[in-house]
């Protein structure tokens, strides 16, 4: 996400800047120069939020560890985009908007799964989300990086591939605004309850007075009136939902209930959420963890070094969590929650096997309260907006502390409670069980992407005369004196 506004349709002008560069270095090291200093400066603003908020948690050492996660995530952009400069050559500028949809796919991936700042979230606040319900994150990644690719061409004289890029761009504008209803009223009423509890008090030790703060909240709201739902955030209550110390209480709000909670599965430690109506009616377990944070990646092997880490973050003891393993829709009566956890709502394909599965509703669990009132939390909510659109759900969010709202299936955000305010808000939403291209058929943006780049490579293969090195302005001058005819200027067009 480049830039929080609508604003950020000026996200490709920086990416091309990066893909000229590219096109134009050396293939290697300085390609890879140019990549990372990109990247690191971006990933150096875009999360800034992060040891700030680390260190008010975990104190200075905490802070300071955590800056080491920006060169990585530099690395993660760096590699990949020198890889392509590399195999492609003179043709880096049609191969690096595929390349973009690739990584970006990989970094939604094993134990360090980290998709913070994909180029496609960039649009999350223009019409052009909609696009979103055709092809997911994936195919807004792919517009705003072709478009970088064609901007760093234009050296190259083609001004209809400028004006084709320019069709696109309107043409999802327009149709962005034309899908996008008006907002009108929503038939059903829920209940998001925010009871912002210092999550240090969290870590210090659970106690059932937190247990108590949402019940009393929950029954304030509906003393207004009934609902056909209430939502508690992540960890809301310290034991599990099933738990006879909880589960009279619960049962006695008369009202459906999703809310966030420790799993019940006898010797592990699990994040989940639990759908009760009378009785639990199901529980969704966390499956993709926090690096760091919920689980230690590859901690068989670097368990010698986790250990005094850890102690000297007073965190001596800690374990990963288990994460789960299988998708279960909660079901509420006629309602049927795709649940995602805290970081779960930023990788679409969770929500999108919870649709096929049967999914009437999204709902996000989370506790941003770590990451303080810095832009992190921001971050996290617009990203998980792009699942509503790309399932046509609404999505209703809870958070400890924010940002809890109300996003209907075309983005747009209902209801938004103030970050950091204790109280429990009366919201409406509605139920779908539409299925859009996405939900049809996923990933199809990423595939393609993947097959094209391999039919160029094939081409550059079965055709030696290409060259892998960059077409020099001065190599062409000398072309041009010794009578050669160029077919092209520029390599976004080099044969």
């Amino acid at each position: 996400m480049f830039l929080p506004s609508p604003l950020a349709v000026l996200a490709p002008l920086p990416l091309a800047m990066l893909h000229h560069r590219l096109a134009h270095s050396t293939a290697g090291w300085g390609a890879f120069r140019h990549a990372f200093a990109f990247a690191l400066a971006f990933f150096g603003v875009h999360l800034a939020w992060l040891p700030i908020s680390m260190a008010a948690v975990l104190g200075p050492l905490g802070g300071l560890l955590t800056v080491l996660v920006l060169p990585a995530a530099a690395l993660t952009w760096a590699v990949p985009l020198t890889l392509t400069r590399v195999a492609f050559g003179p043709r880096t500028l049609l191969a690096l908007p595929l390349a973009w949809v690739l990584l970006e796919a990989l970094r939604t991936q094993g134990p360090l799964a980290f998709p913070w700042g994909a180029p496609g979230y960039a649009l999350i606040q223009t019409p052009l989300a909609q696009l979103a319900s055709i092809g997911g994150a994936a195919l807004l990644t792919l517009l705003v990086t072709g478009t970088a690719s064609v901007l760093a061409g234009l050296g190259g004289s083609r001004p209809p591939v400028l004006l084709m890029g320019l069709a696109v761009w309107g043409a999802g504008l327009v149709w962005g605004r034309e899908v996008t209803p008006p907002i009108t009223p929503a038939p059903r009423t829920a209940v998001l309850v925010q009871g912002a509890i210092d999550p240090r008090l969290k870590a210090q030790g659970r106690t059932l007075n937190e247990f108590q703060i949402y019940l009393d909240l929950t029954r304030r709201a509906l003393r207004s009136g009934e609902a056909d739902l209430a939502v508690w955030p992540e960890t809301a209550s310290p034991l599990p939902a099933s738990d006879p110390g909880v589960l009279p209480a619960l049962r006695g709000l008369g009202v459906p209930l999703l809310l966030g909670a420790p799993g019940d599965v006898p010797g592990q430690a699990r994040n989940s959420a639990y759908g009760v109506d009378g009785e639990v009616t199901g529980r969704q377990d966390k499956r993709v963890l926090v690096p760091f944070g919920e689980r230690l990646p590859f901690s068989g092997v670097l368990g010698g070094l986790y250990t005094p880490v850890l102690r000297s973050l007073g965190m001596a003891g800690y374990t990963s969590l288990t994460p789960g393993r299988l998708l279960n829709v909660l079901p509420v009566r006629d309602l049927r929650a795709g649940v995602s956890i805290c970081y779960e709502s930023v990788f679409g394909q969770l929500s999108r096997q919870a649709v096929r599965a049967g999914a009437n509703l999204l709902v996000v669990l989370s506790n941003d309260a770590w990451f303080g009132q810095g832009a992190g939390a921001e971050q996290h909510f617009q990203m998980g907006r792009l699942r509503a659109i790309e399932t046509r759900r609404f999505l209703l969010r809870a958070g400890n502390d924010g940002v809890s709202a109300v996003i209907d299936p075309w983005g747009q955000v209902r209801f938004r409670a103030p970050r950091g305010a204790r109280g429990a808000y009366r919201v409406t939403f509605d139920l779908s069980t539409i299925r859009t291209p996405f939900v049809l058929y996923g990933n199809w943006v990423v595939w393609a992407s993947a097959l094209a780049l391999l039919m160029a490579g094939a081409r550059l293969i079965r055709n030696p005369g290409i060259s892998l090195r960059p077409i020099s302005s001065q190599a062409l001058d000398t072309r041009a004196d010794h009578g050669e005819r160029c077919q092209s200027t520029g390599p976004l067009y080099g044969r």
